[in-house]
């Protein structure tokens, strides 16, 4: 299962290239012109060019590997960057026409990676948050957050949930573009630039090192390239600033 939430930069430009550097098996399997379908086309390229055979079944429980996900998903984002280079030249894939936000969600069924990326050292990424714990559990009452509230109309008022942690295991994780819940302690933050990793009760975090990242903890980027794209961004307190919510 593969997920792409934002857009390839000077995509027009580079769709053809994209196209001619896929194996055909995976030019065959676009059924359609997005972005985001060729970007998975462009991600079986790479896991095939790996060693992996993306088209044969893996052995039940044990998929290919977040370590290998994690490679494919790198080695499509820099392709991806390879053919905007190719267009502007290195001076312009960080320019306006050439930024991507390249938000994937990718999973063989055991394992999980996702990306929160952006082709720029000035600019923010699409937001990504997660949340991991025990158990998901909703809240009694009005969506107060007050258990044993009364409801006016139980049909219509909105659910609120809350996630539990009762040991470190994270039996339960989720990803979305925003917190969706009250509960914003519950939620993290994926840092701009970097891959999110589950895999047997384990979330990890690792940088994305490439020209468009930085080492230092305090660098500052804009959040309006993605809301000029109509993405979810979001403060340093969690509070969504702008976009359209888009759930991983």
């Amino acid at each position: 299962m593969f997920m792409h939430n934002g857009g390839i930069g000077c995509w027009k430009q580079i769709k053809r290239r994209l196209a001619m550097d896929v194996d055909e098996r995976w030019f065959n399997v676009v059924g359609g012109s997005t972005d985001s379908e060729w970007a998975f086309a462009l991600f079986l390229d790479c896991l095939d060019r790996s060693g992996v055979s993306p088209d044969k079944d893996v052995e039940a429980g044990v998929g290919f590997g977040h370590t290998v996900l994690r490679k494919a998903l790198l080695a499509t984002i820099e392709r991806i960057n390879g053919f905007i280079r190719d267009v502007v030249g290195s001076a312009g894939v960080g320019e306006e026409e050439g930024r991507s936000l390249l938000n994937f969600a990718v999973t063989d069924g055991v394992s999980v990676v996702c990306s929160r990326y952006v082709s720029s050292r000035t600019d923010e990424a699409a937001s990504l948050f997660f949340s991991s714990g025990t158990s998901w559990r909703e809240l009694q009452g009005n969506g107060s957050g007050v258990e044993g509230a009364e409801a006016d109309d139980d049909a219509e008022r909105e659910r609120d949930y809350v996630m539990e942690r009762r040991d470190k295991g994270s039996d339960i994780v989720l990803v979305a573009s925003e917190p969706l819940t009250f509960e914003r302690d519950n939620w993290v933050t994926v840092p701009t630039n970097s891959t999110l990793t589950i895999s047997k009760q384990t979330v990890m975090i690792h940088p994305i090192v490439d020209e468009f990242y930085s080492r230092n903890p305090s660098h500052e980027r804009s959040a309006n390239f993605a809301q000029q794209k109509g993405q979810t961004v979001t403060g340093s307190d969690k509070r969504v600033l702008g976009g359209e919510v888009a759930v991983a």
